[in-house]
């Protein structure tokens, strides 16, 4: 009985086992389905954040250049507001030195509005800009000046001729890349004390021009003078610069002895007072107003208008920014 019980029972329990192994299979499908849904679904999901990672990196850089492109659209109508205000101070301060111009030259003198537009045409006078000239004798260093206001050495492209032997023979008009607003005009020099009082003036034309610049180096001569006066009666405002300031410091620190000798803030103490002197007794023999003067020398101007550098300056800075910015500045030696 026992023996029959068990010989059913076997093919029961291998039945049973049979069931119990397909349901476990069945399972395991179940999960591993989930298992591959799971995996597709992240993925899926990982997919959908790198798109919506890219679109918001690509809106965000969008973002970043519209911000820059209005910032430069900002700074350009800055610019470009400055340079207007600049071209008008520079058509007033032309139309007040041509209000003044005939009123100062002499009648049987005066040229006739044909040969004023001869004389610009001739000489490259910049219609819309600030037109500087840099007058007086050769040899004061005119021409290295003009090449340090315009930041260039001797050697460079277009710059001015420089030299014992190239002296300027025809008035000669510079651009300036760093002040568009300005052109530069190198003057040959006056070469005689005597000169007469209008002739280089309308050998020059310097009359056309909206600003002068008075250049002497060794000592104020008549000619210095001469400029001056005729400046003054044509209304056209004039600066003096005395230039190759560096050589005349050291000339003067060579005058005390080993046992005295001064440093260069004191030399050029000295040079200032020498010169103010000098200028003054000659603006009073001519009945003129007193005026300052501005020492220079070429390698401070143009290491100033390179790079800022102060280290070697005396007025570099203060007739650079005189001559470039049409408007009254304060002369650096009153007050």
């Amino acid at each position: 009985m026992a023996a029959r019980i068990h010989a059913e029972q076997g093919p029961q329990e291998a039945h049973q086992a049979s069931d119990d192994a397909g349901r476990k299979a069945a399972q395991e499908r179940v999960r591993a389905d989930e298992s591959q849904s799971a995996r597709e679904d992240a993925e899926r999901r990982g997919k959908e954040a790198q798109r919506a990672k890219e679109k918001a990196e690509t809106a965000a850089a969008m973002l970043a250049s519209t911000v820059a492109q209005s910032a430069q659209v900002q700074t350009a109508v800055e610019h470009a507001a400055k340079a207007e205000e600049a071209q008008r101070e520079v058509d007033k301060v032309r139309k007040a030195a041509e209000e003044r111009l005939l009123c100062g030259i002499p009648r049987h003198l005066r040229p006739t509005p044909e040969q004023m537009q001869e004389f610009r045409a001739r000489h490259g006078y910049g219609k819309h800009a600030l037109n500087i000239a840099i007058i007086g004798e050769s040899g004061v260093g005119k021409s290295a000046l003009l090449n340090a206001l315009r930041g260039m050495c001797p050697k460079d492209e277009g710059a001015a001729a420089v030299g014992v032997n190239k002296t300027t023979a025809v008035v000669e008009g510079y651009t300036d890349t760093r002040h568009p607003h300005i052109k530069w005009f190198d003057v040959p020099g006056a070469n005689t004390p005597t000169i007469s009082g209008w002739k280089y003036f309308m050998d020059q034309s310097l009359y056309i021009f909206d600003v002068l610049v008075v250049v002497f180096s060794d000592r104020f001569s008549q000619t210095a003078e001469t400029l001056l006066d005729n400046a003054q009666r044509c209304g056209i405002p004039a600066f003096i610069v005395r230039t190759k300031a560096d050589n005349l410091v050291r000339y003067i620190k060579g005058e005390f002895d080993r046992n005295k000798r001064i440093d260069d803030g004191k030399a050029r103490h000295i040079l200032r007072t020498r010169t103010q002197a000098a200028v003054n007794q000659s603006l009073a023999k001519l009945s003129l107003p007193t005026q300052g003067f501005y020492l220079v020398s070429e390698d401070a101007m143009r290491e100033w208008v390179v790079d800022g550098d102060l280290s070697h300056t005396i007025d570099e800075p203060a007739i650079f920014e005189i001559l470039v910015t049409p408007q009254p500045s304060k002369d650096p030696n009153q007050g």
